[in-house]
């Protein structure tokens, strides 16, 4: 029998038949115009950022003569869908497995190597994309068959193209952090590999890791890391990314809205995490950027609470953390409601004190500030109304991972896009509130990308309304 929690994942699978592949090893097309916004990034788009790293691998790297080399996620060997590594998509744009990306920034050479087609694969999975059809997708110039003589899942074609640079080029750039996929960010993965690499019986490293290694063992090479460089030039969004972010909000907000509007006693948390599932891919969600965290009365206090198997009670306070995935970038939103219709007095005091704590980050959100000062602006308000050091940070850079890529002693420069998501947990008292929203610095102050969704306790016990009303 499955548990509550499998059940929610079960309900939130079945609400779209396109947020999970019907088979092992799923990969995704390069995205249609479907309705879900795909027009945003075009070849142009990617072509720019490849260039942006170019100019910025000159200005700064160590041998400016060295050589980039990319990799793709490989296939997924579960049943979920194929989601491109992020850095790979965002300079490529390419959304097929295996793919690699070779360029020479101080000669301006580009190589893209793709996969052969197995038909046996495309019976299963649909169409892929072959290295001849991968030119329309891409405005590099050599795009080429990962394998020669006509062998699938080898790379002769790649190994003969970097033997022939290494006899050029004396160093090789690589990304050997770990690499973001779907639901994963870096500071998490980061935490893994740590306890990977000391588990005396395990030892692994990452992929990319990996990959540098062979990389100087096979050309005799030297092989630096390129994360950071990556890292900071996804740091300032452009206004496509902020775009997508700001529909990824919309659609979350929805969502929100909905269970605000429709949850009452006698359900289980995991009942309305499915249903925001479901609103988040009927309004053109990829999935969720992240499992619903759904938690009720002094689970509201468990900050990543993963079960959601409790019921509601009508005494109850809901802290929900969840967010949609929309073309790729992510939104990260986090809203605590009442299961009754109104906050009780204590209730209502604690989520006014947390409000009043984001409002006072809020005010430190402009160029030049950084997020410890909007950080210590929201401590010092709970601080002030008597509830204590906060349990958790204030704010995390947002992206195509929740938890994005970026140095966080960085100064705020307008196209920066964080979360600020102060929070208050009693758990003797069994309340707890966070409110999280996403905030783009701009050139003289910032935007709420997340203005959609209400925040004031008095809109929030409207919504509440609604729901004791059955008007949805």
């Amino acid at each position: 029998m499955a548990s509550p929690r499998l059940s929610a994942l079960l309900l939130s699978a079945l609400a779209s038949t396109a947020f999970l592949a019907t088979a092992p090893n799923a990969t995704a097309q390069q995205w249609p115009e479907d309705g879900r916004g795909q027009g945003l990034f075009n070849k142009e788009w990617h072509e720019a950022r490849r260039k942006a790293l170019m100019e910025t691998f000159l200005a700064q790297a160590q041998d400016k003569d060295g050589v980039i080399v990319l990799r793709g996620a490989g296939a997924q060997n579960d049943y979920r869908e194929f989601r491109q590594d992020n850095n790979f998509w965002y300079f490529t744009g390419i959304t097929t497995p295996n793919a690699v990306y070779v360029c020479v920034p101080s000669t301006g050479e580009e190589y893209l190597l793709l996969p052969l087609v197995n038909p046996q694969e495309e019976r299963w999975l649909g169409d892929l994309i072959s290295p001849e059809e991968g030119r329309q997708y891409t405005t590099i110039e050599k795009v080429t068959k990962l394998s020669k003589n006509g062998v699938p899942g080898k790379s002769g074609n790649l190994e003969a193209l970097l033997e022939k640079l290494a006899a050029k080029h004396k160093t090789f750039y690589v990304q050997r952090q770990p690499a973001e996929n779907w639901m994963m960010s870096r500071d998490n993965l980061l935490s893994a590999k740590a306890d990977v690499l000391n588990d005396r019986f395990d030892g692994r490293t990452n992929r990319g890791d990996q990959f540098g290694r062979k990389l100087a063992e096979t050309y005799e090479v030297e092989v630096q890391d390129l994360t950071l460089m990556l890292d900071n030039l996804r740091l300032v969004k452009t206004p496509e990314e902020v775009e997508a972010m700001r529909r990824a909000c919309e659609i979350s907000g929805a969502a929100h809205v909905h269970a605000m509007k429709t949850a009452r006693p006698g359900e289980y948390e995991w009942q309305v995490g499915a249903r925001m599932t479901g609103k988040m891919l009927e309004l053109g969600a990829m999935g969720p950027a992240y499992l619903a965290i759904v938690g009720s009365g002094p689970q509201a206090c468990i900050l990543h609470y993963p079960q959601a198997n409790q019921l509601l009670e009508e005494d109850h306070v809901v802290m929900i953390d969840y967010g949609a995935e929309y073309r790729q970038y992510v939104a990260d939103i986090s809203r605590s409601w009442p299961v009754a219709e109104k906050f009780s007095k204590r209730q209502a005091e604690v989520y006014q004190a947390v409000y009043d704590a984001q409002e006072a980050a809020f005010e430190l959100c402009k160029p030049g500030a950084t997020l410890g000062q909007v950080g210590a602006a929201a401590q010092r308000v709970i601080r002030d109304r008597g509830f204590g050091p906060m349990w958790h940070g204030v704010s995390h850079w947002l992206g195509m991972a929740t938890h994005d890529v970026g140095a966080y002693r960085k100064r705020l420069e307008p196209g920066m896009v964080f979360t600020v998501e102060p929070g208050i947990y009693l758990p003797d008292e069994g309340i707890g509130v966070r409110i999280e929203d996403v905030v783009l610095i701009t050139e003289d102050g910032y935007e709420l990308l997340s203005s959609s969704i209400p925040r004031k306790l008095e809109e929030i016990e409207a919504l509440r309304a609604q729901a004791w009303d059955g008007a949805e």
